[in-house]
């Protein structure tokens, strides 16, 4: 393992495990998922994806619940891995979930949508707003192969922010990001 490797690991560890401690994590939780409806309902966006929450996530299908029973012509979709990009199925609260890769349900459905937005989860993000995800590029390598590209938020706790992340060649910055104290 490379240099920048082995510190993007340790770092990646060293914020799941502040994350993972957090005291306050559904109190935050409502607060992010708040920012997050606050900046849906100041969008055009008809079709949204967001993501199923793990190791400690913040827990944002709630509000995607909500903003979906505001307008029936919305579609909210759940990212799906497909060789070594996402696509994105459709959601409801009523969807049936199936179990995917790395432990993570998935819609059962061989349907896909083409989000105009994805709401992107975090384990670190920097001020340039680079992301630090769970190691395996799948982010990074949807949204360069994605044409229009959607607007890319990415959504995190405070405690997800750091210097930087020592953005490698692969990395692409994300449009925007969120935490419970607003905007990066």
């Amino acid at each position: 393992m490379s240099a920048a490797k082995g510190a993007r690991a340790a770092l990646r560890q060293r914020l799941l495990a502040v994350r993972l401690a957090l005291s306050d994590h559904g109190q935050r939780t409502e607060v992010l998922a708040a920012q997050v409806a606050r900046w849906l309902a100041a969008q055009p966006y008809t079709c949204v994806a967001a993501f199923w929450p793990v190791r400690g996530e913040p827990d944002l299908l709630p509000m995607l619940a909500q903003w979906l029973a505001a307008d029936a012509q919305r579609v909210a979709a759940l990212p799906v891995i497909e060789g070594d990009v996402l696509r994105f199925a459709p959601w409801t609260p009523a969807a049936k979930m199936q179990p995917g890769p790395h432990h993570i349900a998935v819609p059962a459905t061989a349907k896909r949508v083409r989000p105009q937005a994805l709401l992107i989860p975090c384990v670190g993000i920097d001020a340039n707003k680079y992301r630090l995800g769970y190691g395996g590029g799948y982010y990074d390598r949807t949204l360069a192969a994605l044409a229009p590209r959607p607007f890319a938020l990415g959504v995190a706790f405070d405690c997800a922010r750091v210097k930087s992340i020592a953005p490698q060649a692969h990395d692409i910055a994300l449009d925007a990001a969120l935490t419970e104290s607003g905007f990066l």
